[in-house]
């Protein structure tokens, strides 16, 4: 049991996100370029403040320009790439729940630990699902689609974040500086959902200013590199623990 513990709860993880790291980087530079007539923003590289992740994962660039003369330039590598890593973290997040709880039943934790740990499965496997979601719907197959995988996804990691935090601080084996770890990265959660479901709208058809865009796009590139560090933080505190038990 400590060995599957280990592995889809530290290991797999570890590999997953590098992966994801690897295949992302890897995109961008291979991403042809982009333009945005509305705002006249216009560039031959991926753009760190101008264009979304899931940009990434698109079957065709300039996808969300209404002029029937932007140049739609084919992104199959970059696509191939982006979607393939977020099914894998999709995956990775499903399978790190399905063994989340059976980490505190193997230590004989407490039952406060364990009823969350419990709570957090569904959780977690909701989540995952959701991500991969946003890996297999690009939002020039179906935006409607795509947007509801996305916002779904975070507002469901939301929910699980405060059942793990509570799973960990409850925890008579965990240091609580693990929780405190995803306490934070819940504020900045929280923080995102409002600029996400509040703040300007991004889309096809859609009126906005650059400021507007940038806003989006830096504060997604934010959340989702908080996410990847609070993971990593949480399966560094698994892994220390599972080397002294």
């Amino acid at each position: 049991m400590k060995s599957k513990i280990a592995f889809y709860l530290v290991k797999f993880p570890a590999f997953a996100i590098s992966l994801f790291f690897v295949f992302t980087i890897i995109a961008a530079i291979v991403y042809p370029g982009s333009i945005r007539e509305g705002i006249g923003f216009e560039s031959d590289s991926y753009s760190f403040t101008h264009n979304f992740l899931s940009e990434l994962g698109t079957f065709t660039i300039n996808s969300d320009e209404t002029n029937p003369f932007a140049i739609k330039e084919d992104n199959t590598p970059s696509m191939l790439l982006f979607n393939g890593s977020l099914l894998l973290i999709g995956f990775t997040i499903v399978m790190f729940y399905l063994y989340f709880e059976k980490l505190f039943v193997f230590a004989g934790d407490s039952l406060s630990a364990l009823k969350n740990s419990k709570i957090s499965k569904p959780l977690g496997v909701l989540a995952g699902i959701l991500y991969a979601g946003v890996g297999l719907v690009p939002h020039d197959l179906h935006f409607g689609w795509h947007v509801f995988f996305a916002n779904g996804a975070f507002l469901t990691l939301l929910f699980l974040c405060i059942f793990h935090a509570l799973a960990v601080y409850k925890s008579e084996f965990i240091p609580n500086k693990y929780a405190l770890g995803y306490v934070l990265f819940i504020v900045f959660l929280a923080i995102y959902l409002v600029i996400i479901f509040f703040g300007p709208q991004i889309g096809p058809g859609a009126i906005y200013t650059e400021s507007d865009l940038i806003l989006q796009v830096v504060a997604q590139k934010i959340i989702v590199l908080t996410f990847i560090f609070s993971i990593l933080y949480q399966v560094w505190g698994i892994r220390s623990f599972l080397n002294k038990s």
